[in-house]
């Protein structure tokens, strides 16, 4: 089991972008969907959210929460409960340094996207072609392009994200096995 959470998470701030792979029998037809040639398979997510720091929130914990898109819909969970219960590998994306004048604003938009309805069409559309984002109900990748660049167009899915290049890099930090 690989889980260095505490040793990065006072590195994670407001927009930077958590990809999630987990070993459920969805998760793996997402993947099988979605999949891109120049991923490998151990590499490949299925799910994303984003950082959003609460410092008043945060506590003497010093937590960390993150926004995504679920059954329930987009809500800000606290990442380590979250990570707590799940199965499978989560990667940590920072932004690249010229995002950082604009992390307040992604978490503004981020913000905005809470309470919405999950969009379960739009996902069943996105298996078999594209969609574009629409803010009245959001499913996971859509959510974080909406908040990184505030347009809607084509949602990506999340190994799509990866290919805008907005991260510094991709680091492990955690596999339930």
């Amino acid at each position: 089991m690989i889980n260095i959470y505490n040793e990065i998470k006072e590195e994670m701030r407001t927009g930077d972008i958590l990809q999630w792979q987990s070993y459920s029998i969805i998760g793996s037809l997402i993947r099988w969907k979605t999949k891109v040639n120049d991923v490998s398979k151990e590499d490949m997510p299925n799910h994303s959210s984003m950082i959003i720091r609460l410092s008043e929130w945060e506590g003497l914990e010093r937590r960390r929460y993150h926004t995504e898109a679920m059954e329930r819909g987009v809500y800000p969970n606290i990442l380590s409960n979250r990570i707590s219960n799940f199965q499978g590998k989560i990667w940590w994306l920072p932004l690249k340094e010229e995002w950082n004048e604009k992390r307040e604003e992604i978490g503004m938009r981020l913000i905005e996207c809470w309470g919405k309805e999950y969009d379960y069409k739009s996902l069943a559309w996105q298996l078999i072609g594209k969609v574009s984002i629409d803010v009245r109900k959001m499913f996971c990748s859509e959510v974080v392009k909406f908040a990184l660049v505030g347009e809607k167009g084509i949602a990506p899915n999340p190994v799509e994200l990866e290919k805008y290049n907005f991260h510094k890099f991709k680091k492990l930090f955690f596999d339930s096995k």
